[in-house]
């Protein structure tokens, strides 16, 4: 299982061959910039279209993510180590080591992110009634 030890972030624009394909991250394995290997690629689709299976090809992992996903990952790339990228079960694998329970680190800023799924929009404040004025007697 290789560890990732250096990533590579590609943002796409706009495209007729590629709609749906919005960010690439490739994954390096190496300590030296000039000799890392590539490990494999995350690929962050967006579209109506089912993500497609993760493959392995000559130990090079491609795994399709959801757009969605792009921050999650990218804030596990840069706060955790070690970083592990697999294939397992038929669908590449992205994942820390074993951590203890509890540890937090210190210089990174807490992040919570609520989603309400299913949740109905609050309802709009009531607009209180309009008055009419008494007419002047004649």
């Amino acid at each position: 299982m290789p560890v990732v030890t250096k990533y590579r972030v590609v943002l796409y624009g706009a495209s007729v061959d590629r709609p749906d394909l919005k960010a690439k991250v490739e994954l390096y394995s190496g300590s030296d910039p000039q000799t890392a290997v590539s490990v494999g690629k995350l690929k962050f689709l967006h579209g109506p279209n089912p993500l497609p299976v993760d493959l392995q090809d000559k130990g090079s992992i491609v795994m399709h993510l959801p757009a969605e996903n792009l921050g999650a990952v990218l804030e596990l790339l840069r706060n955790e180590t070690p970083i592990y990228f697999s294939f397992h079960e038929g669908r590449g694998v992205l994942g820390t080591g074993v951590e203890p329970v509890g540890v937090r680190d210190e210089s990174a800023a807490a992040r919570v992110h609520v989603v309400a799924w299913d949740a109905p929009p609050p309802a709009p404040a009531a607009a209180p009634a309009p008055t009419l004025a008494a007419a002047p007697a004649p």
